[in-house]
C-alpha cells in the first residue's frame, strides 16, 4: 500500500514530517511522497539520517502547485522533483499562502458585503500566515443568526467545500477570481519539468462541474505527464474512468489520500476515508524515482 498525497506543517497540514514518517512505517506502507503546497522544505529535514531512517519505505520527492484554468483554481502535482531546485524557484513564482489569503479576505469581504450579508469587520483580524481568508470570514458569518439565509443559498457544509463549489467556481456568486496572482498551468508544468520532475493532474473529481474542463485543458497537447486516479473521495467508477483514460491516452498513475492531519480528520493516511483506499506500489513502476 502507498500514499503519494500527504501533507505536513509546512503547509496546511497538522503533522509534523516526523510524526508523518512514524505514522507511515506503523500502518506499514510502501512508498509515501510528501506533497506540501507550494514548497518542498520537508525534504530538507530528511537529508537528516535519523530523520529519514524512522521510516524505512520508499520516498518519491514531491509538491503540490497552485494553478488556475478559466477562474477555476486548481492544483498540479510534481513528482521526482530536485526539492533544492524547486525550493529556490517557488518564492519568487506562487504566490505566499499570506498573499492568497489576503487577496481571498477582501474579495470575500466586498462579496458578502454585496449581498447584505451582516458581519462586523473589527472581528475580522486573523493570522494571515495560519488561518485562511475563508475561514476567517466564514466564522464572523456564520455567528449572526441574521445570516442563516447563507446555509440555504450555498448548501454550506464547511469551509473547505465552500472553497471548492464557490470560491474556485467562476459560475458561482461567491467566486473569488485569483487569475491575475496565480500562475497558468504551462508555468506550473514548466517549473516542474525544469526541476526534473513529472506533471500529474490531482484530484480532478473535486472541482465538480468544472472537472471536464480542467480535465481537458491539462490533457491538450499532452501537457501533463500523469494523472491521480486513486484518490479519497473517488468512487470505484471514477477511479476505472481515470484509469483508462491514463491507459488509452498514455498517461502514468498516481494515488494518495490527500491526508492534511486534523484538519481533514475522516481521511487517514494511507487508507482514505472509511478505508476506501489501497494503493499498489506497482503503479509507480514506470516513472518513480526512489530517494
Amino acid at each position: 500500500m502507498i500514499d503519494l498525497h500527504i501533507h505536513t506543517n509546512y503547509s496546511d497540514g497538522t503533522c509534523s514530517v516526523k510524526e508523518i514518517l512514524q505514522k507511515a512505517q506503523e500502518k506499514k506502507l510502501e512508498c509515501i511522497s510528501i506533497t506540501d503546497h507550494d514548497t518542498c522544505l520537508a525534504y530538507k529535514e530528511l537529508e537528516e539520517p535519523t530523520t529519514r531512517n524512522i521510516y524505512k519505505g520508499k520516498i518519491i520527492s514531491g509538491c503540490e502547485l497552485k494553478s488556475i484554468v478559466d477562474g477555476t483554481t486548481i492544483e498540479i502535482l510534481g513528482y521526482n522533483v530536485d526539492t533544492d531546485k524547486l525550493n529556490k524557484i517557488l518564492p519568487y513564482f506562487e504566490p505566499s499562502y499570506e498573499k492568497i489569503n489576503l487577496h481571498e479576505f477582501k474579495q470575500l469581504c466586498k462579496i458578502f458585503k454585496k449581498k447584505g450579508y451582516i458581519f462586523k469587520e473589527n472581528n475580522l483580524n486573523f493570522d494571515v500566515k495560519k488561518e485562511s481568508g475563508e475561514v476567517a470570514i466564514l466564522k464572523e458569518i456564520l455567528s449572526h443568526p441574521e445570516n442563516t439565509r447563507f446555509y440555504e443559498e450555498t448548501n454550506y457544509t464547511n469551509e473547505h467545500e465552500f472553497y471548492r463549489i464557490h470560491m474556485s467556481n467562476p459560475n458561482s456568486p461567491y467566486f473569488v477570481d485569483n487569475s491575475a496572482i496565480i500562475p497558468n498551468p504551462e508555468e506550473v508544468v514548466d517549473v516542474i519539468h525544469q526541476s526534473g520532475g513529472l506533471a500529474f493532474i490531482p484530484h480532478v473529481f473535486i472541482y465538480g462541474e468544472n472537472s471536464k474542463k480542467v480535465l481537458e485543458a491539462l490533457t491538450k497537447d499532452h501537457l501533463v505527464d500523469g494523472i491521480e486516479c486513486y484518490y479519497s473521495s473517488f468512487s470505484s467508477d471514477q477511479i476505472k474512468y481515470l484509469c483508462d483514460f491514463c491507459v488509452k491516452n498514455r498517461y502514468f498513475i498516481s494515488g494518495g489520500s490527500d491526508y492534511h492531519g486534523t484538519y481533514k480528520p475522516n481521511i487517514c493516511l494511507g487508507t482514505g476515508i472509511n478505508n476506501n483506499l489501497n494503493i499498489s506500489l506497482s503503479i509507480t513502476n514506470n516513472w518513480a524515482k526512489f530517494i
